[in-house]
């Protein structure tokens, strides 16, 4: 069974939702909002901050910037130019300069 998390959107109305985790492409995080995108469907967003959301990820999800934090089984390649990571759904997450040596040395024994 993947590993499933239960969120709550509460931006008007509270509506509870269960995540397969395999599914998620990345979290992005703006202010005490957290976005979580899947691979198919609409992003949900939840009024609480990525760090709430990171004690309860798998291993497989890696916070690469203080605004995203990524699937790692979604990553299509590394852009050593930009200093970015492109995922399977066309975006390029940005990899924060504090974090690059430790998160390029993660993501290439991981690969």
């Amino acid at each position: 069974m993947n590993p499933q998390l239960f969120i709550s959107s509460n931006l008007g109305h509270q509506h509870f939702f269960s995540f397969d985790l395999e599914s998620v492409v990345r979290l992005e995080g703006v202010r005490n909002y957290t976005r979580f995108i899947p691979a198919k469907g609409q992003p949900i967003i939840t009024c609480r901050s990525l760090g709430i959301y990171l004690e309860q990820l798998p291993q497989q999800f890696v916070r690469v910037h203080k605004s995203y934090v990524i699937n790692c089984r979604y990553i299509l390649g590394i852009d050593p130019r930009s200093h970015s990571i492109l995922m399977t759904d066309g975006t390029s997450i940005p990899i924060s300069r504090r974090k690059r040596t430790a998160i390029l040395r993660l993501l290439g024994k991981s690969r």
